[in-house]
């Protein structure tokens, strides 16, 4: 497995994630509601978009205040190092890199097979 190098492969993996991963879809078939993600570091806000199993956009530089589920990054490289393994999710969590803002645990667990 290649090491992500920069911000934007992470969020085109996202992608092939869904489309790859049956267990990914499986998990999201009942899903439609978007995700934002907040980079505190340069305040850019990705926008995912899941559609249930019928698949799946990653908007770059895009924001929705009324999504349901919203997470804050502290810095763009804490993706990179989640993608890299670098980090664990509950650890990046607990230390405060990572920050729910707005919606259910349930959902997020959910989001997991995505971004983790």
């Amino acid at each position: 497995m290649s090491k992500f190098e920069t911000f934007n492969e992470c969020l085109k993996d996202i992608e092939n994630r869904y489309n790859t991963s049956e267990k990914a879809r499986k998990k999201l078939a009942n899903y439609n509601e978007p995700i934002q993600i907040t980079f505190l570091d340069t305040n850019r806000k990705v926008l995912i978009l899941v559609n249930g199993d019928q698949g799946i956009e990653v908007k770059d530089n895009t924001g929705d205040d009324s999504a349901p589920v919203k997470i804050e990054f502290n810095t763009e490289q804490v993706l990179i190092d989640l993608f890299n393994k670098d980090i664990g999710a509950v650890k990046s969590y607990s230390s405060g890199k990572i920050k729910v803002i707005e919606g259910k645990i349930r959902n997020l667990i959910k989001l997991r097979s995505l971004l983790f």
